[in-house]
């Protein structure tokens, strides 16, 4: 067994050993739930003879078209790296069982991922606790339900949380909607004192009414699964603007939810020590993506200007601008 070519999972070698477990018959409805999680990331079940006290029929599970890359494949290493953000996977794989096709599947397996890294990068992460407290007790879930899951994820809870004076909630019924975790940059020049602002069109003001949904914004995207928030603000960067940026360019501003009462989704913003000269920038963004960008070199006083007449009015924007008024001077004599 070696690990594929592709990436870090396994594949079957012709002239290759594998040592492994073998399960007795399974039920039915087993074999049908086994065979989509499979199937579903492009395994299918092969006849085979395997040796465990003489030669015994067996199905294993092959890669369709998948190659070895001559290096062999190591268990431990793939559970450190991989093995937690696989099970919570799992979990949203096998609710989709009957309810998607295997290609629809497959198709979100990367937003499944990136999902489930998300939360890991929250469960890791431990806040300060200056003001509050320790919580007031313990959270009681009765039940969560998925009425949708696709690039987004909608979650129905049932929930009976205590109170600050000692009593409890009873059961209340919460909805949010569950989002890949985002990075942010805004490149800053300290020399030329400007900021680099991308523009594109957003869904979100769309769906408001507003007439003229292009918005200005820092560099954003989704944080995809083994990924830092670093490493995406680097190449967004690259992807949206053409720039080409080292990670002791980026500040880090804040690690924030936007809007915690009804959006899971932790957006981590920095600033980006750049150079500007005219010139940078100009259309960018990713055709499969289907993104069209554009970039605008503001000065830094009339970008701040902007907070006020409400010209920006996408937070991590607002919030990065600020940031780089408080560290201005700092910033320059750096």
């Amino acid at each position: 067994m070696e690990r594929a070519a592709a990436g870090d999972w396994p594949v079957l070698v012709p002239g290759g050993r594998a040592e492994g477990l073998l399960t007795e018959l399974l039920s039915d409805a087993a074999r049908a739930r086994l065979d989509w999680y499979e199937v579903a990331f492009g395994y299918v079940p092969e006849a085979v003879e395997v040796e465990s006290d003489g030669a015994i029929p067996a199905l294993v599970y092959r890669e369709v078209g998948g190659g070895g890359s001559g290096e062999p494949w190591d268990l431990a290493a793939w559970i450190k790296r991989h093995g937690a953000r696989t099970r919570l996977a799992a979990e949203e794989v096998m609710r989709a069982h009957g309810r998607v096709s295997p290609e629809a599947l497959q198709a979100r397996r990367p937003m499944i991922h990136a999902r489930a890294h998300g939360m890991l990068m929250a469960q890791a992460d431990r806040r300060p606790v200056t003001v509050g407290g320790p919580p007031p007790g313990r959270i009681e879930v009765a039940r969560v339900d998925y009425p949708y899951e696709g690039f987004l994820r909608v979650e129905e809870w049932v929930l009976d949380h205590p109170h600050f004076d000692g009593s409890r909630s009873g059961q209340i019924h919460r909805t949010l909607t569950h989002v890949t975790n985002a990075a942010t940059v805004l490149p800053y020049d300290p020399v030329r004192d400007r900021v680099l602002m991308v523009e594109q069109i957003r869904l979100g003001a769309l769906a408001k009414g507003e007439a003229a949904p292009w918005m200005l914004e820092p560099i954003a995207g989704l944080i995809d699964a083994g990924e830092t928030a670093a490493s995406t603000a680097l190449r967004e960067a690259r992807e949206e603007a053409g720039l080409e940026l080292g990670p002791e360019a980026l500040h880090p501003v804040a690690t924030y939810y936007p809007s915690p009462g009804g959006l899971a989704q932790i957006v981590y913003s920095f600033v980006a020590l750049a150079d500007l000269p005219e010139g940078t920038g100009g259309l960018h963004g990713l055709d499969h993506e289907a993104e069209d960008i554009r970039s605008h070199l503001v000065d830094l006083d009339h970008a701040l200007s902007m907070i006020a007449t409400g010209e920006a009015a996408n937070a991590p924007l607002i919030l990065s601008l600020q940031w780089i008024a408080l560290n201005r001077e700092r910033l320059k004599a750096d």
